[in-house]
């Protein structure tokens, strides 16, 4: 598959970028970024492949397929141009970050009969698989109670746009929130949200000694308005779901935890999302049910496989005669839960 990779911050340059090259089903035919300074930072790329300034400039028959890795406010209109030219494109969350988004996006692959794929690395973590093979089997019984925690001690990100809701869309919710919320979907389903209730806070942007290590810093003066930590409580149809997220605390490690509550049993996920240096020092995957507790075993990862396993299946993800409707509709149930809990946030305020 001849693809372009739009965007080289850090999520192009470090992630999508050199899995890319690497991958036996990928040729890297073509980047897009304006800023000379961010290509330089890729490093060499190979013999053969183009630079443009303007994800406009890319030659129709020049790729056919398109990541999309630019800040969250240019998403829909970017991967919306790719979309009414026919080309299939790979978008990084979040979708968009309000429902005329992601309605541009449907009406671009309406028009050009391109595909649409969502980033969702985390639903191919070995780990979290073996939470759905769980899910899968019934040995949860119905779902009652999720409970979902991404809690950095260090991790504000360095990229200037990441803390204006301007460029965003929001902080700490939609960057790691979405990655839980999406991850809770895939393993028990969306169900219409009945009521929200979050608060939010913002006492670590800007401060010294914050910053992600793996993050290049944003630098002094970079403006900071969106939130840094948010705790949610959400009631659905189906089920409650506890959420909690933070860039910084007094967290001595970066920790990732997931816990499904069913009537037959409860799963616990306990592990690190993401490239954070400062990770849980094991993952594991606990069961309690009637037997009494169970460690269950987890295959071997490496920091970033799922980012691998992803594209290992995005050429069937492609073929999918129904992949445009499926993404937007992930997009859309995790966008109603963001939604309501900024609502919600807002009300509290």
């Amino acid at each position: 598959m001849r693809v372009a990779v739009v965007g080289l911050g850090w999520v192009g340059r470090e992630v999508w970028l050199p899995r890319l090259l690497a991958h036996p089903d990928f040729e890297v035919r073509a980047v897009v970024e304006p800023r000379p300074d961010a290509v330089a930072r890729a490093g060499a790329l190979p013999a053969g492949v183009t630079v443009h300034a303007h994800h406009e400039d890319l030659a129709p028959g020049e790729v056919d397929a398109v990541f999309v890795l630019t800040p969250n406010h240019t998403h829909a209109e970017i991967a919306g141009t790719f979309l009414r030219k026919g080309l299939r494109v790979f978008l990084e969350k979040p979708t968009g970050t309000q429902a005329d988004d992601l309605r541009l996006l449907a009406d671009a692959a309406q028009a050009g009969g391109g595909r649409l794929v969502l980033s969702a690395a985390a639903r191919h973590r070995a780990d979290v698989r073996a939470l759905a093979d769980l899910v899968r089997a019934g040995t949860l019984g119905t779902p009652r109670l999720a409970e979902l925690s991404w809690v950095r001690g260090r991790g504000v990100p360095g990229s200037a746009w990441f803390t204006r809701r301007e460029s965003a869309g929001g902080g700490v919710l939609v960057d790691l929130g979405w990655h839980l919320v999406d991850v809770l979907h895939h393993l028990w389903g969306a169900s219409p949200v009945r009521s929200a209730t979050a608060v939010t806070s913002a006492d670590f942007l800007g401060r010294e000694g914050w910053s992600a290590p793996w993050h290049a810093a944003a630098g002094p003066g970079a403006a900071v308005d969106v939130e840094d930590q948010v705790t949610a409580l959400v009631a659905t149809e189906a089920y409650g779901l506890q959420l909690r997220c933070a860039w910084g605390s007094f967290s001595e490690l970066d920790r990732t935890r997931i816990v499904l509550h069913g009537t037959a049993g409860t799963a616990e996920l306990d592990c690190t999302f993401g490239f954070s240096p400062r990770r849980a020092p094991e993952r594991s995957l606990r069961l309690y049910d009637g037997e009494g507790v169970r460690d269950l075993p987890l295959p071997p990862a490496a920091i970033g496989d799922e980012y691998d396993g992803q594209l290992d299946s995005l050429a069937a993800a492609f073929a999918a005669d129904d992949a445009t409707a499926a993404a937007l509709g992930d997009a859309d149930a995790a966008l109603t839960v963001v939604a309501a809990c900024y609502r919600a946030a807002a009300r509290a305020r």
